[in-house]
């Protein structure tokens, strides 16, 4: 199986496959930091070049034989991509990944919108005691500090 062009359409190839096989479909992620590489002693013009660390991820299911592939060498995509298959591993469908194709995906709302409405008022015999307490009013004491420059 080729990789993925993009870890977009990785993530939501790995989601509509965890949702159809969700009992046995397995990701594996394999991390490889490969050694610096020395130059050879007669080349002595060139210096050692840094190593490209890079991260493979895979989705495959068993059953059907399905495998979904994806390479990065990019470290800022790299915690997206842990975060997002995190959500995967609980259970998150499409939509709540936030990958940008929520045309696409059902919103998972029955109810659609609801009024906010306001929290009912307290009754006016009941004051808690913290406020009563200690409290005589007007300003505290200010904090120490340098004040206005």
């Amino acid at each position: 199986m080729p990789y993925l062009p993009t870890s977009q359409a990785y993530l939501e190839q790995s989601a509509l496959l965890l949702e159809a096989y969700p009992n046995d479909t397995r990701i594996t992620t394999k991390y490889n930091f490969p050694s610096s590489q020395k130059p050879k002693p007669t080349d002595e013009s060139t210096t050692p070049t840094p190593p490209i660390a890079s991260l493979t991820l895979k989705t495959f299911n068993p059953t059907s034989g399905i495998c979904l592939k994806y390479r990065t060498n990019k470290a800022a995509e790299v915690g997206r991509l842990i975060t997002s298959l995190g959500k995967l591993a609980g259970g998150a469908d499409v939509a709540a990944l936030g990958l940008g194709n929520a045309a696409a995906a059902p919103v998972a709302q029955a109810g659609g919108d609801v009024e906010m409405t306001d929290a009912p008022e307290e009754a006016t015999g009941s004051t808690p005691a913290a406020k009563t307490e200690g409290n005589k009013g007007g300003k505290g004491k200010k904090k120490g500090g340098k004040g206005k420059r």
